[in-house]
């Protein structure tokens, strides 16, 4: 990757939230637009679909597995950027320990849309790749009452779903909406930045290159039940939300029903 195309404008909007634009240069974005449909004509992607009452899951993935054998430019774009990731939250981080969740490329078809969460990582950053109408992803940065025993889970799910809630949302949270457009990235810490991304409208599909970082030797005990859900499309059956769930039960099932 060239220092032209790696160039851009670092801009800093709010505590765990960071955007640079340009980072990539339109035409490497194109370029890396054409791979993926090449990719595309050769290997079948899981489409992935959760309903929630809220807002629901819908996209299709390339993890991080796949990508790590199959495109290794991909591969290569996630270990450059991550000093760019520790320079601009001053955390001392490293690829996550999960090669399958540690960067994946997002396909949003238009009607798609992903749902409000926190990530298990500590820092996420998010290369869009194409502009669309529609798929902003919203976020409200530095906002998670977080706590530090992860057998606390049942209580942290409780205390997620308060704040998330309208009335507090509007007491204490700061909206930010961050459209698509090519070679912009947005740094956040993802286990305190609850974010979702809006519905695609249009005829085009959103593309995004979405990387994760963490404390170096850190496993979740969500993992299974997270990989499972994100990039299986299997039916998934489980009590809680999978990002509190400690383990997983699955059946065949088509991917949308």
């Amino acid at each position: 990757m060239s220092k032209q195309e790696r160039g851009g404008t670092y801009k800093k909007d709010a505590p765990g939230f960071q955007l640079i634009e340009g980072f990539l240069s339109p035409e490497a974005c194109k370029a890396i637009v054409v791979c993926l449909d090449e990719y595309r004509k050769t290997y079948e992607i899981p489409i992935i679909y959760r309903p929630e009452r809220k807002r629901s899951l819908r996209y299709s993935v390339i993890n991080g597995e796949d990508i790590r054998s199959r495109l290794p430019a991909i591969q290569k774009l996630y270990e450059n950027i991550l000093p760019v990731v520790q320079r601009a939250t001053g955390q001392n981080i490293g690829p996550m320990n999960n090669r399958m969740a540690g960067v994946n490329i997002n396909f949003t078809p238009p009607g798609g849309t992903y749902r409000w969460h926190y990530d298990r990582n500590a820092v996420t950053a998010v290369l869009y790749l194409n502009e669309v109408n529609g798929g902003e992803i919203e976020a409200y940065p530095d906002y998670r009452l977080l706590l530090k025993d992860p057998r606390l889970s049942r209580m942290q799910s409780y205390v997620d779903r308060l704040l998330q809630q309208g009335i507090f949302l509007g007491l204490f949270g700061h909206k930010h909406t961050i459209a698509p457009k090519p070679g912009r990235l947005m740094i956040m810490r993802g286990d305190r930045c609850l974010h979702s991304v809006r519905t695609v409208s249009g005829d085009r599909e959103r593309i995004c290159v979405v990387m994760s970082y963490d404390v170096a030797g850190r496993v979740s005990p969500q993992e299974l039940p997270l990989d499972s859900y994100l990039y299986s499309s299997k039916r998934y059956v489980a009590k809680r939300d999978p990002n509190y769930e400690l383990n997983i039960k699955s059946t065949e099932s088509h991917p949308e029903e």
